[in-house]
């Protein structure tokens, strides 16, 4: 029977799946906490130098804060969409755009002031990926695939009926639309192909576990905002004479 158990590491979530045939890891938490995800590793008894793979959902610092050490520690290998790679290397990154009034105000403050807090230990992918990955031959029978918005290479691992989506999705307060994301118009589009997979459980970064039905309603909640954007946009551009021509959704 597979496990999911979620390790706070930090401000958010990694996660260890356990299942019949080995045990991962997706993502490895911020900067500092890798003896606790170590220990929760050891206390179910299991050999870290026996993960099968690290996956990470992408390279912002409470993602990737411990890939470096668990790397070397176990020797699995890790696994990251292309357009993350250069990153996780350099062990920075750009702190990402607010999607709300709120979260404009703190990463236009964190862009100038705080860049400190985008930064970790670097490390060297093993496994770079475009469109997908399938892990199979790591021995798990876990999908990853690209899902950009929260960042350009944003990803997702899909294994037996759940999603682990890093910060693609959160669950937090009651928001599941990210605080954060660099293009939200790539971001819609990624929730249109989540609510396409057979899934029913969806695990965020960020939050507690959701079942599909959540983010399902989250989704129509978005998309009917959508609409009604477009529609006061288009009786602006009525008044203008003329009608939008960069409107997204």
């Amino acid at each position: 029977m597979t496990k999911i158990i979620p390790i706070m590491a930090g401000v958010g979530h990694c996660y260890l799946v356990i299942h019949v045939s080995g045990f991962f890891l997706v993502d490895t938490g911020s900067p500092g906490h890798f003896q606790s995800i170590a220990r929760r590793i050891h206390s179910h008894g299991l050999d870290l130098r026996n993960l099968q793979f690290i996956f990470l959902t992408h390279t912002h610092y409470d993602h990737a804060g411990n890939a470096f050490l668990l790397q070397e520690a176990s020797g699995a290998p890790i696994i990251v969409h292309e357009s993350e790679s250069g990153m996780l290397k350099q062990g920075t990154h750009a702190v990402p755009n607010g999607t709300n009034l709120v979260f404009k105000i703190i990463s236009f403050l964190g862009q100038r002031f705080s860049k400190s807090h985008a930064s970790f230990k670097a490390a060297n992918p093993d496994i770079v990926f475009q469109t997908a990955y399938s892990a199979k031959d790591l021995g798990a029978e876990a999908l990853i695939v690209h899902t950009p918005g929260h960042t350009l290479g944003s990803s997702s691992l899909i294994f037996e009926g759940n999603l682990f989506a890093g910060d693609s999705l959160f669950n937090v307060a009651g928001m599941v639309w990210p605080p954060f994301a660099n293009d939200e118009a790539r971001l819609i589009e990624t929730w249109k192909y989540f609510d396409t997979l057979p899934i029913t459980t969806c695990y965020p970064a960020h939050g507690k576990r959701m079942g599909k039905e959540v983010f399902t309603k989250a989704l129509k909640k978005r998309r009917q905002k959508g609409r009604v954007k477009l529609n006061r946009a288009k009786l602006r551009g009525h008044s203008h004479g003329r009608l939008p021509t960069d409107l997204e959704m």
